[in-house]
């Protein structure tokens, strides 16, 4: 009888078992789900980058497979998985970098593949420059108001990225449309922007970041019937070194906008600068100069003076000899007959004129349709002399020139 009892507890604690271990099954299987597999499309992050360097293009994305319980991965997108291509070490150009795959935030589950598992990753050099804003301007402000100089804030952005995306920005602008800032009077308006950077062919440059990404405008607004417009008129003084040659000036910036009466307004023509000393200038000089501000006008933008080269270059002589000469104005039904056929001349000038003189682009001649000289020969005009150039001697000045009636 006891030996039949033992054998019964142990049996029912067997059957006990077994239903136990099904319904935890059950219960478990309720919890978690079955076992199954996800895909999501992911982009590769580039970790390690090696100082100096940055990545070229787009990154790529790759394809991952996760595998786990069903009721963690129901409601799983990318943002619990980041792929990364580690670059430690790597140099400028093409590298394969194979892809590792981190989870975040999913208990059981597992990355059963990566497609593809490798990855091809351009590296370039890292290259910062610094560039000057300016505002592009669309739309028109209402009748009878104008835009001063405006004011940008601040004035130059940081411009990086690989070094051929870098290449390519050849302007940097913030964008004002004037119709849509609801100016109704005169005064300084304030506007802030997005920077953008553009090529050559004013398209937008992707891959290069611009620090800071928004800068201020101030636009300064006025009535039309008090301001204007004019240029800059360099005003130099001193004498030259011997031996050298002005061969420009020119100002930085070359226009300004003024204010006054409208009467003063309507006469001003230019404005010049105060006296710019060139007497120990030689090659390239910058000046700082003052304006030089009739009473009652102001200038706009708070701008006091202007930055103007001085380029003085060496003079040089240059003989150039038999250059063809040519008679104009006989009309037709006259034949003319100069007593020389040809000219020479020694012309003084600057270095870098005079040397690039080509004899093929000056033109000698000898216009009859003018009354000739009292010894009865015409002066010799030379054409074709580019600026720069600071005298001529022609050999002969002047000429002898037969006309007769054609027969």
């Amino acid at each position: 009888m006891a030996k039949r009892s033992i054998s019964s507890v142990m049996l029912n604690a067997k059957v006990l078992s077994v239903f136990l271990a099904v319904g935890l099954w059950i219960y478990v299987a309720g919890v978690r789900g079955p076992d199954t597999a996800k895909s999501l499309s992911a982009d590769v992050m580039a970790i390690n980058v090696p100082q100096g360097y940055v990545v070229s293009g787009a990154l790529p994305s790759v394809t991952v497979t996760l595998r786990g319980p069903m009721n963690a991965l129901w409601n799983v997108t990318n943002e619990y998985v980041t792929p990364t291509a580690d670059l430690r070490g790597r140099t400028e150009g093409s590298s394969v970098v194979p892809v590792s795959v981190q989870i975040a935030g999913l208990s059981g589950v597992t990355v059963e593949q990566v497609e593809p598992r490798d990855v091809s990753i351009y590296l370039e050099k890292l290259e910062t420059v610094s560039m000057a804003v300016t505002a592009e301007l669309s739309g028109a402000l209402p009748s009878g108001l104008v835009i001063g100089s405006i004011e940008i804030q601040p004035s130059t952005v940081l411009v990086s990225g690989p070094s051929s995306a870098v290449s390519r920005v050849r302007d940097v602008s913030v964008s004002i449309a004037l119709d849509r800032l609801g100016i109704l009077a005169a005064g300084n308006i304030s506007v802030a922007g997005d920077v953008r950077a553009y090529d050559a062919q004013e398209q937008v440059v992707t891959g290069v970041h611009l620090s800071p990404g928004t800068v201020a405008a101030i636009l300064p607004v006025a009535d039309a019937g008090t301001v204007r417009t004019v240029p800059i008129l360099p005003v130099v003084a001193g004498r030259i070194r011997p031996g050298y040659a002005l061969i420009g000036v020119s100002c930085t910036p070359a226009v300004v906008m003024v204010r006054g009466e409208k009467g003063v307004i309507d006469a001003l023509q230019f404005l010049g600068t105060l006296p710019i000393d060139i007497s120990e200038d030689t090659g390239s000089t910058l000046h700082k100069v003052g304006l030089s501000v009739p009473q009652g006008l102001t200038v706009a933008g708070g701008v006091v003076e202007v930055t103007c080269q001085v380029l003085v270059e060496p003079v040089v002589l240059l003989a150039v000899p038999q250059i063809q000469l040519e008679v104009r104005g006989a009309g037709s039904g006259w034949q003319t007959s100069p007593e020389v056929s040809s000219v020479s001349m020694l012309v003084t000038g600057s270095n870098s004129v005079v040397l690039g003189l080509r004899p093929s682009q000056l033109h000698a001649y000898v216009d009859v349709s003018v009354p000739p000289r009292d010894d009865g020969s015409y002066p010799v005009y030379i054409e074709g002399l580019p600026q720069g150039i600071v005298s001529v001697a022609v050999t002969p000045e002047a000429v002898i020139v037969g006309i007769v009636k054609e027969p």
